[in-house]
């Protein structure tokens, strides 16, 4: 082999080494990325958020027997996979954010202002916090200013989106499940319920729209609007908001797959129980 080829192979397999350890560096900070503003968390307390929103929908519809409740419970543990929904939106950023996006991102997150808002975003998801605002509910939507500005926050990160994508898709799951149990045997029309949701949807999202804001009201409490004016500002830059689009598409994609997954399951489980 001529010394020429020698460095035409060596140059070729430093390249591809290259490739894949700049590769592995932007894996490793979308991670981070999501790590530090609180999206992990968030994923992974779907499959907990999808089972509280099966169970309040199964106790308003047609009553499913325990045991077979149980299965579709312990299911959604083995099919609502974070780590599934992770792969997918870490694939939907790896294409739309660039180095110097992350770069941007990770620079807010990890200041002391965005460490402050995200741990208060991950403790205003709590339970204590959600029995908090049922209570205050009145004296939190009285403060107009602060409602002003966290409709604008609502808008700038999807939040009210996300909760009804994961509404539909979770309705679409307990619609299945009734109608197997009421109708064994026979085909679920789920375009007659699609086009119900559909009709329904303006009030679901007036109801989502105004919790996402008394959430919002209340997890910022803490903060000066001086504080809340740089967030916005940040979630108002290209960078926040390609970040924030591009989590949807990739949790949206992510969800399609896992509920219907679930649902696949579930159907079985429904049907041994017919049968």
């Amino acid at each position: 082999m001529g010394t020429q080829a020698v460095k035409v192979i060596f140059a070729l397999f430093i390249s591809t080494f290259c490739s894949l350890c700049l590769a592995a560096d932007k894996v490793a900070n979308l991670d981070k990325l999501m790590l530090v503003s609180g999206f992990t968390k968030q994923v992974e307390g779907f499959p907990e958020l999808v089972k509280s929103g099966f169970t309040e929908g199964v106790q308003q519809g047609a009553p499913i027997p325990q045991d077979k409740l149980q299965k579709i419970l312990e299911s959604a543990d083995n099919t609502i996979l974070p780590s599934i929904i992770m792969d997918e939106v870490r694939s939907s950023l790896s294409t739309s954010l660039t180095d110097k996006d992350v770069e941007v991102l990770l620079a807010w997150y990890e200041s002391d202002i965005g460490k402050k808002i995200t741990k208060a975003e991950e403790e205003g998801s709590s339970e204590e916090a959600f029995q908090n605002l049922m209570a205050n509910a009145q004296q939190l939507m009285a403060d107009t200013k602060r409602v002003e500005m966290a409709t604008r926050i609502d808008q700038l990160v999807g939040a009210t989106d996300m909760a009804m994508e994961m509404q539909i898709s979770t309705g679409i799951a307990v619609y299945s499940a009734v109608m197997a149990v009421m109708a064994p045997g026979q085909e679920i029309n789920l375009d007659a319920y699609k086009a119900q949701m559909e009709a329904m949807k303006p009030q679901m999202r007036q109801n989502v729209e105004q919790f996402v804001t008394l959430s919002f009201v209340q997890t910022y409490q803490g903060f000066d609007d001086a504080s809340l004016a740089k967030y916005e500002e940040f979630l108002s830059q290209p960078e926040a908001k390609k970040f924030n689009s591009s989590s949807m598409a990739g949790l949206n994609k992510a969800l399609t797959q896992v509920i219907g997954r679930w649902s696949g399951d579930m159907a079985s489980i429904l049907k041994n129980e017919a049968n």
